[in-house]
């Protein structure tokens, strides 16, 4: 029969793998997901216009999410050099955020695992249902030819864990950098942490607390390149000002496994910050989020001066930043860094926007509305953070489809980009650092009255007196 595989729980370390094997026939295509990262299930392979497959869904995020979450897939099609093939992903609809699937465009590679991979879009992808005039849920579709006998098709370029062990091995080779292990994943993997620089202010970033959001690995590439250049004199005055910790991937398991939210468990992460927000729920727990229970028990140990967690959107075709505008404790301080944040990005990159953002799920151009004052939920990392530590702390978000003002149709949001975008923030933060704690200095008001006037002419929604 066809090498089409039945749900085998590929990647659950506890499961007995009972894939099909047998052998392939002369020019019949043969698809695979059983690889680090993989993510599909095949329904029927046998018509190469007719390629059906679904995505995996994850374990139950019970308490928070009250869900399955699915949505990342990564797989390999092979035996299609020449061949016009119609791929179906048919449980699209029902994935976690199926309005994002609108102006998508899948993702290709024939060198998946290169150093510096090529990963281009299938313009040919639309999402619609499979046959005009019935009542059916629409799906995923692409139709594409290969120019080599496989190609590998994914929701985004995907970062493997050993990459991930990669980058690990480049920090740990340069003399401005100290490397260690903060704990383990519910599976065994390391927790590692990154540190550079001892300045007296203390810079925590986080990446990839959602697996399937791996841009944002490919950003803590691109920053922690940059901050280990030695004779960069941006990276230089932020090695000095500041001691930088670094979490790549706060989520290996998920990563590794295919996931798109959850860890091994079902945790969703970005929900495991605190106690008490979901009714009876503990967090976080070494039982079911050791990954966030041991970086905050290092935060307690360090303190924080500013927070950046990485994260990659579904919906949203620009870079942004969520702020924590509904704690407790937000103040006109809190207010003012984040705008001066938001401004020494812009003036960093022309990869970022301010006024599209979080706001009503509804509205089509995505402009940004801030929590009200008290409602913010405090289970989300930068919430928390900004919240217990009193300091300047931000979600930043990228695009998996692509940016607006400078799009780029051949290749979407790519590693390239988000290397690029990871290293110009270098220079953000080092603007940053004389004002973190205590006055803004004469500059840094100077630079606030121009960052007001040119975030409120962008139409963002940051400054209390509109929330009042």
């Amino acid at each position: 029969g066809p090498l089409s595989q039945p749900d085998h729980g590929h990647g659950r370390l506890d499961s007995q793998l009972s894939a099909e094997v047998g052998v392939v026939q002369d020019s019949e295509i043969a698809i695979s997901d059983e690889f680090d990262s993989g993510n599909v299930r095949v329904v029927d392979a046998t018509n190469p216009q007719d390629i059906r497959l679904e995505i995996r869904e994850e374990p139950m995020t019970e308490g928070t999410d009250k869900r399955r979450h699915f949505q990342w897939f990564y797989f390999r099609a092979s035996n299609v050099k020449g061949v016009s093939c119609r791929y179906r992903l048919t449980n699209a609809a029902k994935a976690s955020f199926p309005e994002a699937w609108e102006g998508y465009k899948v993702a290709y590679s024939y060198a998946p695992s290169a150093e510096n991979p090529q990963w281009l879009r299938v313009q040919e992808t639309s999402y619609v249902p499979p046959s005009e005039g019935k009542a059916t849920e629409p799906e995923l579709t692409w139709t594409f030819r290969s120019e080599n006998d496989s190609v590998w098709f994914a929701y985004f370029a995907p970062f493997s864990y050993e990459r991930h062990q990669a980058l690990i091995a480049y920090a740990m080779a340069s003399p401005l950098a100290e490397t260690s292990v903060i704990g383990y994943t519910l599976a065994g993997r390391p927790m590692d942490l990154i540190k550079i620089g001892n300045g007296h202010r203390k810079v925590w970033v986080i990446a990839r607390q959602h697996p399937g959001e791996s841009m944002a690995e490919w950003w803590m590439k691109g920053f922690i390149t940059r901050l280990l250049l030695s004779n960069d004199a941006v990276s230089k005055n932020l090695r000095e000002g500041a001691t930088v910790y670094i979490v790549p991937n706060m989520n290996p398991d998920g990563s590794a496994m295919g996931h798109l939210r959850t860890n091994k468990g079902g945790a969703n992460l970005n929900r495991e910050w605190q106690s008490g927000v979901y009714e009876g729920y503990d967090a976080p727990t070494l039982e079911r989020s050791p990954e966030v229970f041991c970086v905050l028990e290092k935060m307690k140990k360090t303190g924080v001066d500013l927070f950046i967690d990485v994260h990659g959107d579904e919906q949203i075709p620009d870079n942004f930043f969520a702020g924590s505008q509904g704690i407790p404790k937000w103040s006109k301080r809190q207010e003012d860094l984040y705008i001066l944040l938001n401004y020494a990005v812009l003036c960093a990159t022309n990869e970022f926007q301010v006024g599209r953002g979080y706001g009503d799920p509804d509205d089509k151009d995505f402009k940004c509305v801030n929590s009200p004052p008290g409602e913010a939920n405090l289970s989300v990392a930068s919430n928390h953070v900004g919240n217990r530590f009193d300091c300047c702390a931000a979600t930043l978000e990228m695009p998996f489809k692509d940016t607006t003002k400078t799009a780029e149709a051949k290749k979407g949001w790519s590693p390239e980009r988000a290397q690029a975008f990871g290293g110009s923030m270098v220079s953000s933060f080092a603007t940053m650092l004389p004002h973190l704690r205590g006055e803004i200095n004469a500059e840094g008001k100077k630079m606030l009255a121009e960052a007001r006037a040119f975030t409120g002419a962008a139409g963002t929604d940051w400054f209390t007196e509109n929330n009042k």
